[in-house]
């Protein structure tokens, strides 16, 4: 067996992923249930924290708010609400996470989202960047980069992204015409200043 796995692997086979490649929608699952129980800012936090991902929190009572000054991955840091403390997801890293598009309708309902990262995704592509417009209202900054499965479809997606100050774009190797894309979304973003590497 060990012969024949080695010889596969010589292939240069996606092994891993193959393999792996069925617990992606498991773990990236939406529960209804869970959202209704946790509220949407927390049960979006579980979700990108059981996918490797971090988030940034913001504060909010009545009389002021307050942002975090760090990303954290861990689920011992979810915030339980307290003393008339709302405690909502402000930014999200999902740098080498194993996040997709079955679970970004997770960010429905979360609606202080302000700067996403989305670096080394591996199984971001179209669809999620689709459900990006979820947080139309809400997201200033987004850098995507190294991220194999988005193309120029995908990317025009982003032009529905209203309140985008910064979009920085790097290595994506699927997109055939670069230029051409980028003049679309410095025409229809206006407002937003693009980096395209």
């Amino acid at each position: 067996m060990v012969i024949i796995l080695n010889s596969i692997n010589k292939l240069n086979l996606p092994l891993k992923r193959s393999f792996f490649g069925w617990l992606i929608p498991v773990f990236n699952n939406v529960s209804k249930k869970k959202i209704q129980e946790l509220g949407p800012n927390v049960a979006c936090a579980e979700w990108l924290i059981r996918n490797g991902a971090a988030v940034k929190w913001k504060k909010i009572s009545s009389n002021e708010s307050r942002i975090d000054d760090k990303y954290l991955n861990n689920y011992d840091n979810l915030p339980k609400a307290s003393g008339g403390m709302e405690y909502v997801i402000y930014g999200v890293d999902a740098t080498d996470s194993g996040i997709s598009h079955e679970g970004f309708p997770h960010f429905d309902g979360c609606k202080y989202i302000a700067e996403m990262k989305l670096v080394n995704c591996l199984y971001v592509g179209n669809q999620a960047l689709n459900y990006l417009n979820l947080l139309k209202n809400s997201l200033e900054y987004l850098q995507i980069e190294n991220c194999g499965l988005i193309t120029d479809d995908g990317l025009h997606y982003l032009t529905e992204l209203i309140n985008l100050k910064t979009l920085k774009l790097r290595n994506l190797p699927t997109i055939k015409d670069k230029n051409l894309i980028q003049d679309k979304l410095c025409n229809e973003l206006k407002d937003c200043k693009i980096i395209y590497e």
